[in-house]
C-alpha cells in the first residue's frame, strides 16, 4: 500500500493536467501473487510485483515485492528500482544516495524484535 501511495505522490509531483493513462494491467493469481504495471501520456511508468507470505497467527505474515518507476524531468529521465520486505522500503536509482552500507551500522528490524 505505501508504494502506490509513494507513486501516486510522484504521479502528483509531475503532474500533467492533460497526461492521461495509456496502457494499465493487473492480475491477481489464487496464490496472492500480482502484478501491475501502467504508462501515462507524459511517460511516467510503473510496474509492481509481489506475493503475500501468511504467517502462522492470524493477522500476520508479510508481503515480498518489487518494482520500479520512472518519469521525466527537465529531459532527464529518472528512474528507481526498489524492493520492500520485512526489512522495509529499498529503492535504487543513478540520482539517489547509497545507504547500502548503513545496514551494517544499524542492523536489520529482525535484530530488534
Amino acid at each position: 500500500m505505501r508504494t502506490v501511495l509513494l507513486i501516486c505522490f510522484i504521479s502528483l509531483a509531475f503532474a500533467d493536467e492533460y497526461a492521461r493513462i495509456v496502457n494499465y494491467q493487473s492480475r491477481i493469481d489464487e496464490d496472492g501473487a500480482y502484478k501491475s504495471t501502467f504508462e501515462t501520456t507524459n511517460g511516467i511508468k510503473a510496474s509492481e510485483e509481489g506475493i503475500s507470505y501468511p504467517g502462522n497467527v492470524p493477522n500476520t505474515g508479510n508481503y515480498v515485492r518489487s518494482g520500479s518507476y520512472s518519469y521525466e524531468w527537465e529531459g532527464v529521465t529518472y528512474t528507481v528500482n526498489w524492493t520492500a520486505d520485512e526489512n522495509g522500503f529499498h529503492p535504487v536509482g543513478d540520482h539517489l544516495p547509497d545507504f547500502s552500507h548503513t545496514r551494517q551500522h544499524i542492523g536489520y528490524v529482525s535484530d530488534y524484535e
